[in-house]
């Protein structure tokens, strides 16, 4: 097992450094000092043993030559005198003469012994033989040891005391206020910016501190102010201010646990403005997001404030009610709602104003679901069930509506399925000239021939094709086996002499379906003039110009177009004169009672007569009897169509009745 290094703090080794770079040295200095001390006084001590010994022996010379024993005995004893002479004896060559002794030091004394003759001319007259302190130089180390002790004791303290009072002002302090400065950056707490007047590395470094947290504050009050914005992006519409889907779901969670816990009920309200899409369109996005602002604020007053009111999407909207026992209290709510938003609202400058409505579907919790998107489910269901019943009205969810929408679901898929097994089929309904009994025209009228339902007629499925976007694909696939049968019937020699199909007004309003007709007249071989395409007049009385557009590039191909169910629409005769179409088919509700209402019969007259001024061809559509036959033919309509001749059929019922092609020369 690897043991991990030991660490030590800043002052820890700051310390030590001082320490050890002061005690150390003088330590060094205690240990080696008395060994240079003695180097240098060795040589000089025994120089002056060498000078006393000498001036001794000069000194007994002329009392030994003049034998004057007294002035002998005091040389000696002045020698003694000295501190560092511990004993003295002298023996004279003089025969008899005795030698004199003399010692102030204890036998077991340290001494070192000197020697010297005393002479007189070159005259050896006795020896002096001189024993000095030998611990003097230990008595002389020692002091000068305790003194150097002292010396470099006092110097350690003070070095050390001026050391650690530098490194703590200038070192220690000043990172001490470092660490709490970067430790309140770090908790991203208040941060006092500290004055740093010092010129050195720490005061530069607290400067950039001061900086850094500077900086680091401004950085997260950008930081905060873009969470708050991301927040708010994330839970409120960026449009109406309005909490969006995703806050309106926690708050439900909330509300409904809260809900359960008490016993109470909530109220969930699906909103949806009527109409709102054919403002947008037609006065522009900015038109539109300014009646979406207007709304929810008419919105955001009406409701209680205990209530919670959230955008959706476009122009959806959902309000939770707390406290929504009893039913009429919700009720009551929609209704003042609808009233609310029923008043018409201030457009921009120079558009006026406009009105909508709205139209709400109301699921209770936890009567019609527990959790969020059931309920949701339910009360979009239920406004869906407000608009078919005339819009600008409530409707509470019932069971039987989530049924119908899981059959709706059902025949979705069932339609996808039907595109991709051919189960559809166009059925053909002639088009017959009243006065000579020829087929002039067939209109090919969509089936479905469903497995398990039998027969379905296009009112069954077209809506909810529309509604989930398989429209498209259902108009594709009408152009195609259109074009297909009429090259089929071509070819067996016969020919309908025009083929009208309907198509849906989704349909027609997109960019490329000339293009995907004329492919399909390319490949099959149609002729211009064999093909028509039959639309509504509401249809063509919208989007005016981009409905000139997709006409004049569907003329160019040589496909005319026919308005069906003229007269049940809203016409603008400007625009009828504009668009031109090849036919007019006058609606069944003209015809039905023709023969014996006068009303009727002007209006069809009065249809007749603006097409021949048009030059606008006519077909009365839902002819069932021999008299409006007749009615008809008086008042100028030769082309007919209904039961009375012939019902929509399978190909094989109507070829027989198509006139022989090429006709005969």
């Amino acid at each position: 097992m690897k043991l991990p290094k030991p660490s030590l703090s800043l002052r820890s080794v700051v310390l030590l450094a001082v320490v050890v770079g002061i005690a150390v040295p003088a330590l060094l200095l205690l240990a080696f000092s008395e060994s240079l001390v003695r180097r240098s006084l060795e040589p000089l001590l025994e120089g002056q043993r060498s000078a006393v010994l000498t001036l001794a022996a000069n000194g007994l010379a002329e009392p030994l030559w003049t034998v004057d024993s007294q002035a002998v005995q005091r040389a000696l004893e002045q020698l003694l005198s000295d501190a560092s002479v511990c004993g003295v004896e002298l023996s004279e060559e003089r025969p008899g003469a005795p030698n004199l002794l003399f010692k102030k030091c204890s036998p077991d004394w340290p001494t070192v012994t000197l020697v010297a003759a005393v002479r007189r001319d070159n005259q050896v007259l006795g020896s002096l033989s001189v024993r000095f302190d030998d611990a003097a130089l230990e008595h002389t180390l020692a002091g000068g040891r305790e003194q150097i002790a002292l010396i470099v004791g006092l110097q350690v303290v003070m070095g050390v005391t001026v050391m650690l009072l530098v490194l703590y002002l200038r070192l220690v302090r000043p990172i001490d206020r470092l660490k709490q400065q970067a430790s309140a950056i770090a908790q991203r707490e208040a941060v006092v910016r500290l004055p740093w007047n010092r010129r050195d590395e720490l005061g530069q470094l607290g400067e950039h501190l001061n900086e850094v947290g500077d900086r680091i504050d401004t950085l997260i009050a950008d930081l905060e102010g873009k969470n708050a914005q991301l927040h708010q992006m994330a839970m409120y519409d960026h449009l109406t201010g309005l909490p969006n889907r995703t806050l309106f779901r926690e708050v439900f969670q909330h509300e409904a646990a809260v809900a359960k816990r008490e016993g109470s009920s909530l109220a969930l309200l699906f909103v949806d403005l009527d109409r709102f899409k054919a403002i947008n369109d037609s006065l522009g996005h900015a038109a539109g997001d300014n009646m979406l602002l207007a709304a929810s604020e008419r919105l955001r007053h009406t409701v209680r404030e205990s209530d919670l009111a959230c955008r959706v999407s476009g122009d959806e909207f959902l309000l939770l009610m707390r406290e929504a026992s009893p039913s009429d209290v919700v009720a009551h709510a929609a209704q003042r709602l609808i009233s609310t938003l029923n008043a018409p609202l201030q457009l921009p400058e120079g558009l006026g104003t406009a009105s909508v409505s709205a139209s709400i579907g109301i699921a209770m919790f936890p009567r019609d679901g527990e959790d969020f998107d059931t309920l949701v489910r339910h009360a979009d269901l239920a406004m869906y069930r407000a608009k078919q019943q005339g819009r600008s009205r409530y409707s509470f969810f019932q069971q039987d509506m989530d049924a119908n929408a899981m059959a709706r679901l059902a025949l979705e898929r069932e339609l996808v399925a039907a595109l991709a097994e051919q189960q559809l089929e166009l059925h053909y309904q002639p088009i017959i000239d009243a006065g000579s009994g020829r087929v002039c025209g067939v209109e090919g009228l969509m089936r479905w021939q469903h497995p398990q339902r039998g027969l379905l007629m296009p009112g069954s499925f077209i809506t909810l094709a529309e509604e989930s976007g398989q429209i498209q694909a259902l108009g594709r696939w009408t152009v195609e086996v259109a074009c297909a049968q009429l090259a089929e019937w071509k070819a067996a020699g016969r020919h309908p002499g025009n083929l009208a199909i309907n198509l849906s007004a989704l349909q027609f309003r997109d960019q490329r379906l000339p293009e995907q007709v004329a492919d399909a007249m390319r490949r099959h071989g149609v002729l211009p003039g064999e093909l028509s395409i039959e639309l509504t007049e509401s249809t063509l009385m919208s989007d005016s110009d981009l409905s000139m557009q997709t006409m004049a590039r569907l003329r160019a191909l040589g496909v005319a177009l026919s308005v069906d169910d003229f007269g049940t629409g809203y016409s603008s005769l400007s625009y009828l004169k504009l668009l031109r179409p090849a036919k007019l088919k006058i609606d069944r509700s003209f015809v039905h009672d023709l023969p014996v209402s006068a009303d009727d019969r002007a209006l069809v007259q009065a249809i007749l007569g603006l097409a021949q001024a048009l030059g606008i061809g006519v077909v009365a559509e839902g002819v069932e009897t021999e008299a409006q036959r007749e009615v008809l033919l008086e008042l100028g309509c030769a082309q007919q169509q209904g039961y009375f001749y012939a019902r929509p059929a399978a190909v094989a019922s109507v070829t027989e009745r198509l006139p022989v092609w090429p006709p005969a020369a």
